[in-house]
């Protein structure tokens, strides 16, 4: 959920802090991640793709598909998993859960909520072939992402939810995605708070009012008078001191200075101590592994390889040292590695074929 209302509030009364940019604009940046937003948009947005084990993989070619576009785009991704959710937070995941089981579709994974444990390895799995680091968060997301951010080590935050605001996540970019000319909408912590003229403990206060995953909402109290309030009154304790307690109740086991906690104070992985490091894809893994394993369309896995390696800035030229054999220099293909079987249909096969044949690193040989 997130905060409820923040993202239009934040456009009307602080527009200098909302921006559009190309993705290109962060070519050369470090962005971190909330995979548990990111592939619960791929389970329930994008059409299910069952493979022929009956498992639904369309969170993997989604996370396939958006990972090689952020690496063409000289963009370096690194993913944050969710750990225990907040004790404050188990009322609103025994909703979801509720939820589901109306929908009965009990077996998807649900936003904010912990990923099913053979989901997530395969998740993690395929990031190694892909040569793009994770990290494993004590509990929420956003706010290791927040801290990274906070220690330099990334540039911003990508994710749908705004928690990563009050968790002080300096930059917070929405609508990621895969389109070839995705435009992303990034907001300016700094700016926010300049603007509505705020400390980050008051802008934690107006998420709170707001409505936020970890409390309820006093109620009768609208986003603008939450902020008009605020803003005369400075704090949520003197805003009760100054409003009918009939009028607008708290809600049932309301603990402000627990949930502020969350935010200003939050459980995250320590930046020092985490190490990121990019590679190239392992194209050979990521076939086998995709196409072989978890039976994804053999040939579109190829074909976007193939693409990922032509985007590639090719080497300069050496100069030839000596004679070599023609087999030295010859380019391997990615046949050799994955023989074609006799039985597919020969238009499959020469499908695959070709895609298989263009599938080569920069310097003609194949990422093992």
């Amino acid at each position: 959920m997130g905060i409820t209302g923040l993202a239009d509030m934040i456009k009307e009364e602080a527009a200098e802090a909302v921006s559009s940019f190309p993705l290109e604009q962060y070519r050369d940046r470090v962005i971190a991640l909330d995979a548990s937003i990111a592939i619960y948009q791929f389970r329930m947005a994008m059409p299910k793709i069952v493979n022929r084990n009956g498992e639904n993989i369309s969170h993997l070619q989604g996370l396939f598909y958006r990972t090689l576009h952020l690496l063409e785009n000289g963009i370096r991704p690194v993913f944050v998993f969710d750990g225990r959710p907040p004790d404050l937070k188990q009322p609103l995941l025994a909703r979801r859960a509720e939820a589901a089981r109306a929908r009965r579709d009990a077996a998807e994974p649900h936003q904010a909520e912990n990923l099913p444990r053979p989901l997530r390895q395969d998740c993690e799995t395929l990031l190694a072939y892909l040569g793009v680091p994770y990290v494993q968060a004590p509990a929420e997301a956003e706010a290791t992402c927040a801290a990274l951010v906070k220690s330099g080590k990334v540039w911003c935050t990508a994710t749908e939810d705004m928690d990563a605001l009050p968790f002080g996540s300096l930059r917070l970019i929405r609508h990621l995605s895969s389109k070839r000319n995705c435009e992303v909408e990034e907001f300016s912590l700094p700016d926010i708070l300049q603007k509505l003229e705020m400390t980050q403990e008051q802008f934690v206060d107006l998420c709170i009012l707001l409505g936020c995953d970890y409390c309820g909402k006093i109620r009768r109290l609208g986003p603008k008078k939450a902020l008009m309030l605020l803003r005369q009154h400075g704090t949520i304790e003197q805003i009760l001191q100054n409003i009918d307690p009939q009028k607008h109740p708290l809600p049932d086991n309301w603990d402000l200075e627990g949930v502020r906690r969350l935010f200003l104070q939050p459980e995250v992985a320590d930046p020092g101590q985490i190490r990121l490091e990019w590679r190239d894809p392992d194209l050979e893994g990521l076939v086998r592994f995709l196409a072989h394993e978890k039976y994804m369309n053999e040939s579109r896995v190829c074909r976007r390889l193939q693409r990922w390696q032509e985007a590639q800035p090719q080497p300069e030229e050496a100069q030839p040292q000596q004679p070599v054999s023609p087999e030295a220099g010859r380019q391997r293909r990615l046949g050799e590695f994955f023989s074609v079987s006799k039985r597919a249909h020969p238009e499959v096969r020469g499908a695959r074929a070709r895609a298989q044949a263009g599938l080569r690193d920069r310097q003609g040989h194949i990422l093992g």
